[in-house]
């Protein structure tokens, strides 16, 4: 199969500069000439209704059917290296190719490769425990930036957990710096004063949200369809997490903070440098030699951890594809 990302951003932009309207035209009518098929029909309709209505849309298009080795590949979360213990995680710093955005912002992901029912709903427990305190520490207490989030997100069949700041009285260093303290004092600010029946309330916001009826059909289809083209195909995914949510206990929590942040977690740190405003500072190296070899990059002062730069984005992601390939 192809890689997920086989041009850079470069050769995309040359790519687009050389188009041409004959050569749209020709795209558009090839467009429908074959390829990989996928419907779903949801609603007040029996299977032979459907099935007509499919095969309506099959001979209308009437596009061949490519064979299942031609399919493109469905989108994989490429492993972040792991973060030894003590360590910093690597840090990608790109500069605001807007001129005259002022905007700083930074935005630390935590990989939960972990597939299983039980660890989808302890990243969500987790982001509903930490959330609130995160925005009130750095946006309300130390005013750093008017975006101030946390949140889950779906990528195959894992998730991520990302902390977001962006700021234009900040710079970017600063908002990291500011985010990362909070990381180091969630387990003992945060989840160890909990008690079993504070998780219960958490636990309990989990279940009724994942079980409450759908109000409009659109809901429900969005869902269905994202099983489908994510290639998942769990339709009883709701319940299922639900059911596993129920059996969660702090103890549960702890551990699973430990594993994404202490233990040998798989993080990264981004950040976006702007050149004008309160929250600019110097600009970062397009590249720290990773790209051209030197995979130790250049050290973030004595903690020993990557630092990356724009040109350096496309080695490092296939140095990742690799190493999930190699897995």
């Amino acid at each position: 199969q192809p890689r997920s990302f086989q041009y850079t951003n470069a050769q995309l932009r040359d790519a687009v500069r050389r188009l041409t309207l004959p050569d749209l035209r020709e795209y558009a009518a090839s467009l429908w000439s074959s390829g990989k098929g996928e419907a779903l029909i949801q609603g007040n309709l029996d299977k032979k209704e459907a099935l007509a209505l499919v095969d309506k849309i099959d001979k209308t298009v009437g596009f061949k059917t490519i064979p299942i080795e031609e399919y493109p590949p469905r989108l994989k979360a490429l492993p972040l290296p792991v973060v030894a213990k003590g360590s910093w995680p690597s840090r990608l710093s790109v500069s605001e190719p807007n001129p005259s955005n002022n905007n700083a912002a930074t935005q630390i992901v935590f990989q939960c490769l972990d597939e299983s029912e039980k660890a989808h709903v302890l990243v969500e427990l987790l982001n509903s425990v930490i959330s609130e305190p995160f925005f009130e520490d750095l946006r309300t207490k130390q005013q750093l930036g008017y975006i101030v989030s946390t949140g889950v997100k779906a990528i195959g069949n894992t998730r991520t957990l990302s902390f977001v700041v962006q700021s234009n009285v900040a710079p970017a260093s600063k908002l990291t710096d500011a985010a990362w303290k909070f990381l180091e004092g969630i387990r003992s600010t945060y989840l160890e004063p909990l008690n079993e029946g504070d998780i219960g309330v958490y636990v309990k916001g989990l279940v009724d949200g994942k079980t409450e009826p759908d109000k409009r059909l659109s809901i429900e289809v969005t869902r269905n369809w994202s099983e489908i083209s994510s290639g998942r195909l769990q339709f009883n995914r709701l319940q299922a997490e639900a059911a596993s949510a129920l059996n969660l206990s702090k103890d549960d929590l702890l551990q699973y903070w430990d594993d994404l942040f202490a233990d040998n977690g798989r993080i990264l740190i981004a950040e976006v440098v702007p050149k004008v405003g309160s929250a600019s500072s110097k600009a970062p190296p397009t590249t720290t030699g990773y790209a051209e070899g030197n995979k130790k990059g250049t050290y973030l002062g004595s903690d020993g951890s990557l630092r990356l730069g724009v040109d350096d984005i496309e080695q490092y992601r296939r140095d990742r594809e690799d190493y999930l390939a190699a897995s």
